[in-house]
C-alpha cells in the first residue's frame, strides 16, 4: 500500500517521525558499506518557497500541457500538478544527496546512485509505515541551480531525489501492478512480455 502521495496536508510532522524515517534511510545497503549519502531536511518556509517557486516556474505549464490519454496518466499528472502548486506547503522536503566516493581508489558515479536510491526507497517505505505520505520525485532536476544555491549544495555532490513528506490528504490503498510473471525470465531472456519494446 506504499503508493505515491502527492497531496499533503500542511500540518507539521513531529521531528521524531522524521528522525525515524532518516534512521531507516541509513539502514539501506551501499557499495562496500560506504554509506555515501547525505540528507538535507528542509522544513523552513523561506527555502521551501524559493525551491517551490523555481520548480513551479520550470514545470507548471509543461505538466499542464501534457496529454492525459488514460486514467493512470491523468491521475499521475494531475497529482504532479497539485504537488507543484503546493510544494511550499509540504511540511518537509528531504533531499537525498551524496558524494562520488566509491571505490576509494577510483570512485565512479554509478556506485553513488546504488547507495542513494536504496536510501530514498527506505525513506518512502518508512514514511508509509508511520502513516506519513511521501513521493519519490526528481523535480529538483528542473531547477537544480536554484536548489543548489538555496541549500548550498556543492557541485561535487549528486542529488538523487527530492521527497516531500507530510500527512496525506488521501488514503493509502492497494498499488496497481502487473503480475510478476510479466517481468520474470527464467535462465535467459525470453523476449518482451509487456509489449513495450524489444
Amino acid at each position: 500500500t506504499c503508493r505515491a502521495m502527492r497531496l499533503l496536508k500542511p500540518d507539521p510532522v513531529p521531528q521524531e517521525l522524521i528522525d525515524r524515517v532518516l534512521w531507516a534511510a541509513t539502514r539501506a545497503p551501499s557499495p562496500g558499506n560506504s554509506q555515501g549519502w547525505d540528507f538535507i531536511v528542509v522544513d523552513d518556509a523561506e527555502p521551501k518557497a524559493r525551491i517551490a517557486d523555481a520548480i513551479r516556474a520550470a514545470m507548471a505549464e509543461r505538466v499542464a500541457s501534457m496529454p492525459r490519454p488514460d486514467r493512470t496518466t491523468r491521475l499521475m499528472l494531475d497529482g504532479t500538478a497539485a504537488l507543484i502548486d503546493t510544494l511550499d506547503q509540504a511540511p518537509v522536503l528531504v533531499f537525498v544527496t551524496g558524494p562520488v566516493i566509491y571505490p576509494p581508489a577510483a570512485p565512479h558515479e554509478r556506485f553513488t546512485w546504488s547507495a542513494l536510491y536504496p536510501a530514498a526507497q527506505n525513506i518512502v517505505l518508512a514514511a508509509r509505515a508511520l502513516e506519513l505520505g511521501s513521493v519519490f520525485t526528481t523535480l529538483h532536476l528542473t531547477a537544480e541551480p536554484t536548489v543548489r544555491d538555496v541549500l548550498a549544495i556543492p557541485e561535487s555532490i549528486r542529488i538523487a531525489a527530492m521527497i516531500p513528506i507530510g500527512w496525506p490528504v488521501g488514503r493509502f490503498g492497494p498499488v496497481n501492478r502487473r503480475p510478476v510473471e510479466d517481468f520474470v525470465h527464467r535462465n535467459r531472456w525470453e523476449g518482451d512480455k509487456r509489449g513495450v519494446g524489444g
